[in-house]
């Protein structure tokens, strides 16, 4: 009888442990009451707004203003500390140390809206509202260069301007490529304009030295280098031309102005105020009609280098030129 007395207890006790796990499957198994949507957004019986109890959304409201604030106050004095750093007028990283780098791109002007386009320039002689197209678009390119400011001045190679002063470009010294000829777009004479790329500090090295000028420079510039005042040779110089020899043979004549370069008072480049690039105007005289022209303005200093590649294009730019006219 002794012996049967713990078995009994060992079946009570897995009886026990039998049905509370039991009870607590059963427990599992019973699912919450559904609650309407009605329910959700405002349960009466419980007092919840959305399942929260207005303290946990006061305290849930409370913590995730302070936690933005504090963001909001950590990234503003990370952009301060970092604005500090940035000088508005001088940039960090100059020349050598700069993406930009030390060779200056060349550009011109007009260039026409339509992208496609690209560096072509064309247009009907005989149709007015395709000339008037062309001598908009210069008209606003030049609208930057017809606004006189006070830190302005005229500049020439004996009077350089100081510290915050910059140099005036005269519009009116542009000749037959002025605005009251239309840029030369009603004679099918059109003019382009050309400009040097911003580098801050950049400074030319000029060809200035008539017997060290180089060998691929075409004879009439070197020429009209050898023609100037000794002064006056300090200029980085341009000169445009039809790309082979059968694009020079029906570009005709060019002429530039008011001179055939940019000259060194408008160097360097210290981002003051109201500074303005300066501009060489190129009037092609007599360029053929009724076909494309290609043709390649270049820049010539010592320290530009100088590529035709189109894709890796330095010192130079490729132009487009088509006139057509209609013949009865």
């Amino acid at each position: 009888m002794s012996k049967g007395k713990p078995q009994l207890g060992k079946l009570t006790q897995r009886k026990s442990m039998t049905q509370t796990y039991e009870f607590n499957v059963l427990m599992q198994n019973i699912k919450p009451p559904e609650k309407s949507f009605g329910q959700i957004l405002y349960d009466s019986e419980e007092g919840t707004i959305l399942t929260r109890t207005p303290k946990s959304w006061c305290e849930i409201i409370t913590f995730y203003t302070i936690f933005y604030l504090c963001l909001a106050a950590f990234c503003v004095l990370c952009l301060k500390g970092l604005m500090y750093t940035i000088d508005d007028t001088v940039p960090k990283w100059r020349l050598d140390a700069s993406l930009i780098g030390t060779n200056p791109g060349l550009g011109f002007r007009p260039i026409a809206e339509n992208v496609d386009q690209g560096s072509l320039i064309w247009y009907d002689s005989s149709n007015k509202a395709q000339i008037r197209y062309w001598v908009k678009l210069i008209d606003k390119f030049l609208d930057t260069y017809t606004v006189s400011h006070s830190n302005q001045k005229v500049c020439d190679f004996d009077s350089k301007p100081s510290k915050k002063q910059v140099c005036r470009l005269d519009v009116d010294n542009f000749g037959e490529c002025g605005r009251n000829h239309s840029y030369g777009y009603k004679n099918s004479s059109p003019c382009i304009f050309l400009k040097l790329n911003r580098i801050y500090g950049w400074e030319p090295e000029y060809y200035n030295d008539t017997k060290a000028l180089p060998e691929e420079m075409p004879q009439g510039l070197k020429e009209h280098i050898s023609s100037l005042d000794v002064k006056e040779r300090n200029q980085v110089w341009v000169s445009c031309q039809g790309e082979d020899g059968s694009d020079k043979e029906i570009l005709g004549d060019v002429e530039y102005f008011p001179t055939r370069g940019f000259p060194s008072y408008f160097y360097p480049y210290l981002n003051v105020k109201n500074y303005v690039s300066p501009l060489v105007a190129v009037k092609f005289r007599r360029p053929d009609v009724n076909q494309i022209i290609n043709i390649e303005c270049r820049t010539w200093a010592k320290n530009i280098e100088y590529s035709s590649s189109k894709r890796d294009r330095k010192g130079s730019i490729h132009i487009e030129l088509m006139i057509d006219t209609h013949v009865d």
